[in-house]
């Protein structure tokens, strides 16, 4: 009851200054997502549904940034090409909602034979449509307001410390003696403990502290050596194991695929703490390992026992390695061939009746969607829907990786370095879960993304000899 009273006076107070300094108060809504998830977080205010503390504070930043902006006379300075695929994508989002809201048909049969709460307008609109904007608009916000140097520091610190208290909350809940019970047990303990205490479902929370990892790596450009062993160590340490204690295989591999990519290219003689690491690892985190190789060492187990393995021995292993998604996907991507074009609209997977079909053929395995978001943007809104976001997201990293490679400011490095390692995290994460529809677990990516389009732009103003803040001490 005290920590409730405690946050409401602090959302109370944040919404006031929020009207003052709407840049702050964004990136108060980017450290709050850290406890928001909490399930003992209130769902709501004075009985009123969606009402809850983040939504407030929220709706009081957004009000105050269309109010202010103008008074301040801040220009929207977002590239045009950015800004028309930014419309696109939003625009494909309205249309594969309004085309679900037109045929629910599927859902209702699934929910027929299964159970459920039968789809209601109101609720999907909120969760399909008003929810998808809130999750990228703090990110976008950011981006407007970030105009000098000590803005983009306030900003950084904040999701580096949304990024941490999650990683806290993930060690606390999970306990470190987990990580040397079975990969099994690991996969088991993190799906039951981390959304009852947590609020963000484990493979989420795997992807998200892969790239938090290089993201705190990346702004030791910024501090000196007293400073890395005081708040880039812990901060790399905590943010490993949290994402260790998830039991996430496509986490891990996004992890050393980022971490190969950075060292190769940017920090080689790191590349010599590699053999020490594998060690550590196999010393102190048995069950990291178990859960990673899991389906890959049980068939080079039953390879060895018996010369004579079946077809259908390998098909069990390749279920395993990707949790049962080459069941999904062939399937899936049959029906994009279907509808190549604009695809099914929003929950394509339930609606044209996939989901049923593999329950009833595959004795009970769910696919709500495709654990694939790649193949389920294509499901839901086919090619046309797919171009702009998929150069979308080819921009970003390539904007990223031009800032991460300029040597002549240390924030290139950080912003491109750290932008990278959050969208790319989200992109290879991708082939195994996550979507394209933004959800809460990739507030922080939005607000990087933003940091980074404004750190690009600042620097084409100081190329040019024009008047900028942000850049400044060039080395």
């Amino acid at each position: 009851m005290i920590r409730i009273t405690l946050l409401t006076l602090l959302i109370a107070y944040l919404s006031v200054y929020a009207w003052k300094d709407w840049f702050r108060g964004a990136c108060w809504l980017v450290l709050l997502m850290a406890i928001f998830q909490h399930p003992d977080m209130p769902k709501s205010i004075a009985g009123i549904p969606g009402l809850n503390h983040w939504n407030f504070l929220f709706l009081n930043v957004i009000f105050a940034w269309l109010s202010n902006r103008k008074k301040e006379k801040i220009t929207w300075e977002m590239p045009k090409h950015i800004s028309i695929l930014l419309f696109l994508y939003s625009f494909i989002i309205i249309v594969s909602v309004i085309r679900y809201l037109s045929d629910m048909s599927g859902v209702i049969e699934f929910i027929n034979v299964y159970g459920g709460e039968t789809p209601r307008v109101l609720p999907v609109i909120n969760e399909y449509l008003v929810n998808c904007f809130k999750w990228a608009l703090p990110g976008m916000i950011i981006f407007d307001g970030c105009r000098t140097k000590k803005q983009y520091d306030f900003a950084l610190i904040m999701l580096l410390l949304m990024y941490f208290l999650l990683g806290l909350q993930v060690i606390k809940a999970m306990k470190l003696g987990s990580l040397g019970i079975s990969g099994e047990g690991l996969q088991r303990k993190a799906l039951k403990v981390l959304t009852k205490n947590v609020g963000f479902h484990r493979v989420n929370l795997s992807m998200m502290l892969s790239g938090a990892f290089w993201l705190i790596f990346c702004t030791k450009e910024y501090l000196n050596k007293k400073q890395f062993w005081l708040y880039i160590l812990p901060g790399c340490t905590v943010t490993f194991l949290a994402m260790a204690l998830t039991g996430g295989r496509t986490g891990y591999a996004t992890w050393a695929i980022l971490g190969a990519v950075f060292c190769l290219f940017k920090w080689r003689r790191y590349l010599l703490l590699v053999p020490f690491l594998l060690i550590g690892i196999l010393a102190f985190a048995p069950s990291m390992v178990e859960r990673f190789t899991q389906g890959i060492l049980e068939e080079e187990s039953s390879s060895l026992d018996n010369s004579d393995i079946s077809f259908e021995s390998n098909e069990l292993d390749a279920e395993s390695i990707t949790s049962g998604r080459v069941i999904a996907w062939p399937l899936v991507w049959k029906s994009i061939k279907m509808a190549p074009y604009f695809g099914y609209g929003r929950q394509a997977m339930m609606n044209i009746g996939l989901t049923l079909k593999i329950m009833r053929d595959y004795q009970g395995e769910s696919f709500p969607h495709p654990h694939n978001l790649y193949l389920q943007w294509l499901q839901d809104n086919g090619i046309i829907g797919a171009l702009p976001v998929f150069v979308f997201y080819i921009l970003v990293i390539k904007y990223s990786w031009s800032l991460f490679k300029d040597k002549r400011n240390n924030i290139y490095i950080v912003t491109g370095g750290g932008c990278l390692a959050l969208v790319a995290a989200f992109l290879i994460a991708g082939f195994g879960s996550q979507n394209f529809y933004p959800r809460e677990g990739a507030v922080g990516m939005w607000v990087m993304m933003g940091l980074m389009l404004r750190v690009r732009i600042e620097r084409e103003k100081y190329n040019s000899n024009k008047k900028t803040e942000l850049i400044i001490n060039p080395q």
